[in-house]
């Protein structure tokens, strides 16, 4: 299952990948899908497993600021709460 950690901007979203990457957990940055990002443009994490820990550690280093999301097996994107990861 295909799992967005939302980023603000572009820079935010390499410098959390970098962090991700150098903490053992493979992911890339994409483009968000339309709909996504308020602002009709944006960035994302993708990463395929490990949600809960990556957003444990983008939150513990000040860098998770955005949405969280899981790609169902109909494409559509639902939100995951972090409550939920827990």
């Amino acid at each position: 299952m295909q799992y967005l950690i939302m980023c603000r901007s572009l820079t935010y979203a390499q410098r959390s990948a970098a962090l991700l990457e150098r903490k053992g957990i493979s992911c890339v940055v994409v483009k968000a899908p339309q709909g996504l990002s308020g602002s009709g443009c944006g960035y994302a994490v993708s990463l395929y497993r490990h949600l809960g820990e990556a957003a444990a550690i983008l939150k513990k280093n000040n860098m998770l600021n955005g949405k969280l999301f899981k790609r169902e097996e109909n494409g559509e994107y639902t939100e995951v709460r972090l409550n939920d990861l827990s």
